[in-house]
């Protein structure tokens, strides 16, 4: 008999509220879809750094996957309280017949269970098949072919899925359980009819709490800015700390404020059901305001992931081709305590060691780059040009600026197969591929344009800075380096030589790598006194097959994020005005007796949705027009964001997901008060 009864409510449950259950089969896909990453590694043609990469991508997804499961599960128990709430009738009817609270209980358990059960399968079945779609998605994100296609079904994927989700639903169980055994019949049968007590029934309070709510957020604004979001300190937890209670009570004062504020225009109170519908979203004030407090913070966290975080993919490998323009760098970094800084060849090093180098090489070039006593304070002098997020200026322009001379540099750009330059006795010229400090680069060379290198000062021609690679690196880092004559380098201190090397047609650097690697590790294992000439190696094919995954990895991850805090946020408010529009359903038909029009009602009700939807939405995106602002000059010490186009993409998908959820909501809502016209 319970079975039956829980199999019908379930049924009935279905029809009533499926935005939920849509949601929680989407949420199942996703989760299944994102863990079966690394299974897809089957039917992928990856090299050893890209398997690599793939792993990271699968440890991040599954790090992220137990948040995202804590999330979900908070949410899905605070989301079945309203279906609680949206049966008190029913199950105070039950009561009333004579059931006691503990078969209640084992009919809400059955009905949890068959949920549950439902959303799992059909979540699966769709992961299943959309994570083949997922397979050649990454293929493209990786740059690599597909050996063959073939379906995948990852059991370690399918096996975490259901332990994570039958974890949330035995909590929910738990917590249903519990509820129902606090409930009272006079509550139950009454539960549509009671509005909820203000907690702030002074005016003046409620206007303190909106003025401390705005002071808060203020202020972390004021920290977040300060921080820079570049280190986690006291000011970064003061941020997060002051803008999460700012965010609480400008939602806790503006519920008790808003009715109080507009009460005071009796033109706007009064006109068309304006009145009715302040009226329905005070009569939820205590549940409001801590719903949406949370619902705007992941809105916040949705709106970061999706801006900044696959801007962030772009910018990692945008500059990848201008910083790898050669198949491989050699460097040798001198530390300060070196006993000699003595120049070494490290191409005949090689050679001496038996490194058959010319076999593999097509060219090769070693570029040496020494310290001097010109400081970055002597071209960084407009500040005012100095980009944000940098860090701090007055130290920074006390570093030492990089010399090289004129011989290495054109040795190198003439690998790159880019022109030369010559320069007279007195004269310097500089390199500089740094997007961030080419302002200030071209304005010292517009207005000052000298230089003094160990007593002999040295003026330079330029119009603009050249922007040349001296060795492939993960992205342009040179922010500044003087070309100098050859004779003015003898006597400055030697920091760090480089040889860069372009391969022959057809060479394999895996057997060039092998053979570097046989002579040294043969060496050390018999303790023979070869040591390497270089001591860090940077390849052009690893560096684009790390940045493709690096990417992968990012973008992965913030539409992963993103998008399950947008649906899941969208779902919570969707499930709350379908619960009050049900409850309510009363109260718009005696509208109906007093003469209010079809049309009047309709545009209460999508009044009445929309605050409730676009309040936390509209706060999230100042909050985030702050935090991307303090993002955005972060990721410029990279490159800089597409902000418009990440403003786009973002902007579109809440369109979409926020929008339909919102349109859903309130012909849904709609729905149910026509029920009851009669």
């Amino acid at each position: 008999m319970f079975f039956k009864l829980a199999l019908k409510n379930v049924t009935k449950s279905i029809k009533d509220y499926t935005v939920y259950f849509l949601t929680m089969t989407f949420g199942v896909c996703l989760f299944y879809m994102f863990n079966s990453i690394d299974s897809q590694t089957a039917m992928l043609q990856l090299s050893a750094s890209q398997y690599e990469s793939m792993k990271m991508l699968t440890q991040a997804i599954s790090y992220v996957s137990i948040f995202i499961s804590i999330i979900l599960g908070f949410l899905i128990v605070y989301a079945n309280q309203f279906l609680i709430k949206r049966r008190k009738k029913e199950l105070g009817v039950y009561m009333t017949l004579g059931m006691e609270k503990g078969k209640i209980s084992r009919i809400v358990i059955l009905e949890t269970f068959l949920i549950g059960i439902f959303s799992l399968a059909v979540g699966l079945v769709v992961g299943i098949f959309g994570s083949q779609g997922l397979s050649v998605l990454t293929a493209k994100m990786f740059e690599v072919n597909l050996k063959a296609f073939q379906f995948i079904f990852s059991m370690d994927a399918f096996y975490k899925t259901l332990l994570y989700f039958g974890i949330i639903f035995l909590i929910v169980m738990f917590f249903n359980t519990i509820s129902i055994s606090k409930l009272k019949l006079i509550d139950l049968l009454t539960a549509g009819k009671k509005n909820e007590s203000l907690k702030i029934k002074r005016l003046w309070i409620s206007v303190v709490l909106f003025l401390v709510s705005i002071a808060c957020l203020g202020a972390a604004y004021y920290f977040i800015t300060k921080n820079g979001m570049m280190e986690i300190n006291n000011e970064f937890t003061a941020a997060i700390a002051l803008g999460s209670i700012g965010t609480l009570l400008f939602f806790l004062s503006l519920s008790g404020f808003l009715l109080r504020v507009v009460q005071t225009n009796k033109r706007l109170y009064y006109k068309n059901m304006n009145m009715f519908v302040l009226r329905q979203i005070n009569s939820k004030i205590n549940t409001t305001f801590v719903s949406m407090s949370v619902i705007c913070i992941m809105l916040l966290i949705t709106i970061g992931t999706l801006s900044t975080g696959m801007g962030l993919a772009d910018v990692l490998t945008k500059t990848m081709n201008s910083s790898t323009p050669y198949d491989v760098s050699f460097s040798y970094n001198h530390q300060k305590d070196d006993a000699q800084k003595q120049i070494n060849d490290i191409a005949q090093k090689m050679k001496a060691d038996k490194i058959d180098l010319d076999k593999y090489a097509k060219d090769y070039a070693q570029i040496n780059t020494y310290t001097s006593n010109v400081q970055y304070g002597d071209m960084y002098f407009n500040n005012s040009l100095f980009p944000q997020g940098f860090g701090d200026v007055t130290r920074i322009k006390k570093l030492p600026v990089a010399v090289v001379s004129l011989t290495d540099y054109n040795n190198v750009v003439r690998m790159q197969g880019k022109p030369t330059i010559t320069l007279k006795d007195n004269e310097f010229a500089v390199n500089c591929n740094f997007s961030q400090i080419l302002p200030l680069m071209n304005e010292f060379l517009k207005t000052k344009a000298k230089v003094t290198l160990s007593g002999k000062e040295l003026t330079c021609t330029q119009k603009a800075p050249t922007q040349i690679s001296f060795s492939t690196t993960t992205s342009s880092q040179d922010t500044g380096t003087l070309i100098v004559p050859d004779a003015l380098t003898k006597g400055l201190t030697i920091e760090q030589e480089t040889l860069n090397v372009n391969y022959k047609v057809g060479v394999n650097e895996q057997e060039f790598f092998q053979q570097l690697e046989t002579v040294y590790n043969k060496a050390d294992m018999k303790s023979e006194k070869i040591e390497r000439p270089y001591d860090s190696q940077q390849s052009k094919i690893k560096m684009h097959e790390q940045g493709t995954g690096l990417k992968t990895m990012v973008s992965y991850l913030a539409i992963y994020i993103g998008l399950v805090f947008l649906i899941t946020s969208a779902a919570v408010l969707a499930l709350q005005q379908l619960s009050e529009a049900s409850d309510n359903a009363e109260r718009y038909g005696l509208l109906r007796k007093l003469g209010a029009e079809e049309s009047m009602i309709n545009h209460a009700l999508f009044s009445q949705i929309a605050i409730y939807f676009f309040l936390p939405l509209s706060l999230a995106i100042i909050h985030s027009i702050v935090g991307i602002k303090v993002a955005n000059n972060v990721v410029s010490l990279l490159g800089g964001l597409d902000i418009i186009g990440n403003t786009i993409f973002t902007a579109a998908i809440f369109l979409v997901i926020y929008g339909g959820y919102f349109l859903a909501t309130y012909f849904g809502s709609k729905s149910m008060i026509r029920q009851n016209r009669n």
